[in-house]
C-alpha cells in the first residue's frame, strides 16, 4: 500500500537574530491511508513546527527548507503550488490543541461552520456546501451528531464561551471532518482537557478515523494517549527521527536509549520514576552527530561525529542510533 503522507530528508530552519534556528534535521516519516501515526517526543521536539509545514502555516520570510520533500497524496506540499493549496483544508484539515483560542468568540458557532463549509468544500466537489443554506445547516447537524454532541442544532446557535472545553473540541474535530478529508493532523487535541474527557476525545477520534478511513497524524507529549489511539509511534528528538515503531513494538520493545529513557520516566506501580538528565538542545547551538548524544549514557566518539542513519528492521522497526538496543527476538539487550 503506497503512503498517502511521505516525508523524506526534511530539514529546515527559522532565521533569528542569533542566528539560524535548525529545528527539523532530515525527519523522515510516513503515514498510510487509514493509518493512525503518534509523533512523540519532549517540548520543542519539532512536532508542531512538522505539522505546521505540512498545512503550509510557516511563518514566511522567516523559513528555510535545506533538503527534503513532503508529498502529501502524490503532491509537493512545498511547491507552493494551486494543487498543495487546494489540498489543505480539504484533503489534510486540522485539529488544534486549544479549540477556544481557534474559534472566533464574536461569532456563533453555525456562523463558523458555514464559513468553513462555503471556503473548503469536500475535495470531490460533491455535496452542497456553499449552494445552500438550509443543506448546509443540515451536513453540519449530522456531523455535530457524529461527534456526539447533544442537541447539535442548538449548539450552532451558541458562542464559544457558552460550551465547555470537550463540547469545543469535538465541534473542532467536526470541521476538521466536513470537507471529507483524507488526513486529519491533531496538534495535541487533548492538552487542555481534564483526564475523562481526553479518554472520550481519543475514543471519539479513533472511532471515526477507522470508520471514514481517515488518516491521521497525532501529535503528543503523552504516552498514554498516544498508547490509546496510535498505530504506530515515531518518536522525536531535537528536530530528528529516533525511532518508529508498531505500538506494541514501542511499549514492549524500545531500541533507541531516548525512547527507554522516555519510557522509564513515566509512573509505574513498583518504582519510581526516573527523569533525563539535561535538556533538549537548543537549534541555535545543536550538537554534531546524533543530537542525544550529551544526554545518552551509551554515547561513543561516533556519536558525536556521525548522525545515525534510520534503518528499518525485518519487522518494521525503525531506529536512529550507533549503538541500539537489541530485539528481543535477538537475545538479551547489550
Amino acid at each position: 500500500m503506497s503512503n498517502l503522507l511521505d516525508i523524506q530528508a526534511l530539514s529546515l530552519g527559522f532565521r533569528t537574530e542569533k542566528g539560524i534556528a535548525k529545528v527539523l534535521d532530515r525527519i523522515d516519516i510516513s503515514v498510510k491511508p487509514g493509518e493512525i501515526v503518534g509523533l512523540v517526543g519532549e517540548s520543542g521536539c519539532g512536532k508542531s513546527t512538522l505539522a505546521r509545514a505540512i498545512l503550509g502555516t510557516l511563518p514566511e520570510g522567516q523559513t528555510e527548507i535545506n533538503s527534503g520533500h513532503i508529498r502529501l497524496d502524490g503532491v509537493d506540499m512545498l511547491s507552493g503550488g494551486k494543487a498543495a493549496e487546494h489540498l489543505r483544508g480539504r484533503v489534510v484539515t486540522f485539529v488544534p490543541q486549544d479549540p477556544f483560542a481557534s474559534f472566533n468568540p464574536l461569532f456563533r458557532i453555525g456562523t463558523q461552520i458555514q464559513d468553513l463549509m462555503r471556503f473548503k468544500a469536500p475535495r470531490d466537489g460533491a455535496g452542497s456546501f456553499g449552494r445552500s443554506r438550509k443543506a448546509d445547516e443540515a451536513s453540519a447537524i449530522a456531523m455535530l451528531d457524529a461527534v456526539q454532541l447533544p442537541q447539535p442544532k442548538a449548539i450552532l446557535a451558541k458562542y464559544p464561551h457558552q460550551l465547555s472545553g470537550g463540547q469545543r473540541q469535538r465541534v473542532m474535530i467536526a470541521m476538521a471532518l466536513l470537507p471529507q478529508p483524507r488526513m486529519i493532523i491533531a496538534d495535541e487535541p487533548t492538552t487542555a482537557l481534564d483526564v475523562t474527557v481526553q479518554a472520550q476525545i481519543l475514543g471519539l477520534l479513533r472511532r471515526l478515523a477507522v470508520e471514514r478511513g481517515v488518516s491521521v497524524l497525532f501529535t503528543t507529549h503523552d504516552l498514554g494517549a498516544a498508547w490509546e489511539i496510535c498505530d504506530r509511534i515515531v518518536v522525536m528528538y531535537a528536530g530528528q527521527t529516533a525511532e518508529i515503531a508498531p505500538r506494541e513494538q514501542f511499549f514492549g520493545d524500545p531500541r533507541h536509549p531516548y525512547t527507554r529513557m522516555l519510557l522509564d520516566s513515566l509512573p509505574s506501580p513498583g518504582r519510581d520514576p526516573v527523569g533525563i538528565p539535561g535538556g533538549v538542545p537548543s537549534p541555535l547551538k545543536a550538537p554534531d552527530g546524533c543530537r542525544f548524544n550529551p544526554r545518552c549514557p551509551r554515547a561513543t566518539d561516533i556519536c558525536h561525529e556521525s548522525r545515525p542513519a534510520l534503518t528499518t528492521g525485518s519487522d518494521g522497526h525503525a531506529v536512529a542510533c550507533h549503538h541500539p538496543w537489541l530485539a528481543k527476538a535477538e537475545g538479551a539487550h547489550v
